[in-house]
């Protein structure tokens, strides 16, 4: 009994041993945390965009001859960066980390200006002793400073060649759009995807309206705006 005993009681000791084996956390190497946080996912032609960029060594092994390659696309410049080695070379802002020892994080911030309109992707590559460890991708949508400056209150559809449609400035530039036109009764009045500033009225009695503008980049919602125009029938 005591030898049988004995048996059952290693066999409940060796499954404990490999239960605990199983449920505990290896540290494979290369476990770097890499992050990338910005202050907005949109911005406007010309302004500037922050980002702080983070390498957290996580590894039972201090990291060393770390690289940070953090693409500058076409469209961007770079105002600042907080780190103390970086330079620029290619279009590509390289920030070194000579060494980073167990449970360390390695921070900077980084400011650039947006040039153009559009989209585009940041690409930010985490590098070890020339090897590529992590790819960090952030997509920044870029608006025109010149949609709906100026608000657009009222056209007058009189076929005289002046003012007949309800035209937005800038709207243009983004094609890829969708306009929808209620009246005061909340009813659907007009609907229209792509709009191109081409709405004369559609023979509605004069009045105000209240119009939604959707504007899209890359089949993505990118920014709305609302708004009431009046049409203005004159003789």
């Amino acid at each position: 009994m005591n030898l049988l005993f004995s048996q059952a009681h290693k066999n409940r000791m060796l499954l404990a041993a490999f239960a605990q084996l199983i449920l505990t956390p290896f540290a494979f190497a290369g476990e770097i945390d890499f992050s990338f946080t910005a202050d907005k996912a949109e911005v406007r032609q010309g302004e500037e965009l922050t980002y702080s960029v983070s390498v957290h060594n996580c590894d039972a092994r201090a990291a060393n001859n770390i690289l940070v390659a953090d693409s500058m696309p076409k469209g961007t410049t770079l105002i600042s960066c907080s780190a103390a080695d970086y330079t620029l070379s290619n279009r590509n802002l390289l920030v070194g980390i000579s060494h980073l020892p167990v449970g360390e994080v390695f921070s900077f911030g980084v400011t650039v200006r947006i040039d153009r309109r559009g989209s585009f992707v940041k690409t930010l590559l985490l590098r070890e002793n020339g090897a590529t460890l992590k790819t960090l991708q952030h997509k920044i949508s870029v608006l025109s400073n010149n949609v709906l400056t100026s608000k657009v209150n009222m056209f007058t559809p009189n076929g005289d060649g002046m003012n007949d449609y309800f035209e937005i400035p800038g709207l243009l530039d983004y094609p890829n759009n969708e306009l929808v036109v209620f009246n005061r009764y909340s009813d659907k009045v007009y609907q229209k995807r792509n709009y191109a500033n081409d709405w004369d009225g559609s023979n509605l009695p004069a009045g105000s309206y209240y119009y939604l503008l959707t504007i899209y980049l890359d089949n993505s919602v990118a920014q709305k705006y609302n708004g009431f125009v009046s049409i203005k029938r004159q003789p």
